[in-house]
């Protein structure tokens, strides 16, 4: 099923990139505003802020049809769980399987609230997800000591499943709750590709695509970086979409600088905890501008056809 596009703009970093907003309006998507809250939500938040998000993207964005939307950062992937709500919605799915590309896992436990780092307990606990399949994880998350902090009984539950590129602690396997699971680093595309097929019990499914997930030749993102290549993303995704009904779909993982709102406060335990976990590097903005742009554009192309 061919997916509109749109952007949602959250933190400016789709505003630069002529070509993606061009295709994406040629194809009659839109460029859906945030009504200035963005800043508010970026790296975490609280409920009712994320719900003021919700309320605005059903008052002024309603949507008929499967969506791909472009998001931003990375720091805005816990938005994932509002548009699975909404995709849910417009497509009256009763069941459907979140495949989630990711160079983290995104399962901490966060709260009050919801951090981008922490979606993925709400989203795969969501009455109608089946189950949230996390592909090509490098990061220390998953590793022994990193996974401590994670929401576990996710996995234990099966209601979470994890192929990761490789093992942090250098393991040919990943062994995790009892679990044993593949790497996907010595797999070709039709290898990974039937191997995720193989998990997805659903006749619909949601795809979230975290650009930190690419090797960083191929993306340029404000976290640290994976090792899967975009043409075999750009293959699997392929793959799957002509066996599994697509429901919706977001992309984030686009580089911007940091810039928080709240109180003080806030904004303060923000830049500490950016400052803690994300590279100090500051990316040439041009660079990154264009490599993102090329794979958005990929992206779109191989999820709602070639609209050139």
């Amino acid at each position: 099923m061919t997916l509109r596009p749109s952007i949602l703009n959250l933190d400016d970093s789709l505003t630069s990139q002529g070509s993606l907003i061009d295709r994406v309006q040629a194809a009659g998507g839109l460029v859906m505003s945030d009504g200035g809250i963005g800043p508010r939500l970026r790296l975490w938040c609280r409920d009712p802020i994320l719900q003021q998000l919700h309320i605005r993207l059903d008052a002024h964005y309603p949507i008929s049809k499967p969506e791909l939307v472009f998001v931003g950062s990375g720091d805005f992937h816990h938005v994932t769980p509002v548009l699975i709500d909404r995709a849910l919605t417009a497509s009256r799915s009763q069941a459907t399987t979140v495949l989630h590309f990711d160079n983290h896992p995104d399962w901490v436990r966060f709260s009050p609230g919801v951090h981008c780092g922490s979606w993925v307990a709400r989203a795969a606990r969501m009455t109608r997800v089946q189950r949230l399949i996390s592909v090509g994880i490098c990061s220390g998350d998953i590793g022994r000591r990193g996974s401590r902090n994670g929401d576990l009984e996710l996995v234990k539950q099966g209601r979470v499943e994890v192929y990761p590129f490789r093992d942090p602690d250098g393991g040919s396997v990943l062994a995790l709750c009892n679990n044993i699971w593949p790497l996907l680093n010595d797999k070709s595309d039709d290898e990974i590709a039937e191997l995720l097929i193989s998990r997805i019990e659903t006749p619909d499914i949601y795809i979230t695509i975290d650009k930190d997930v690419l090797r960083s030749r191929d993306a340029v993102t404000n976290w640290d970086q994976g090792g899967l290549s975009l043409d075999t993303l750009l293959s699997v995704i392929g793959r799957v979409s002509r066996t599994h009904r697509i429901i919706g779909a977001d992309v984030v993982g686009d580089w911007s600088p940091l810039h928080y709102g709240g109180p003080w406060w806030e904004r303060a335990l923000k830049y500490g905890e950016a400052w803690l976990d994300q590279p100090h590097d500051v990316p040439d903005r041009a660079n990154a501008i264009e490599v993102n742009q090329t794979a958005n554009l990929k992206i779109l192309d191989a999820l709602c056809g070639n609209l050139a």
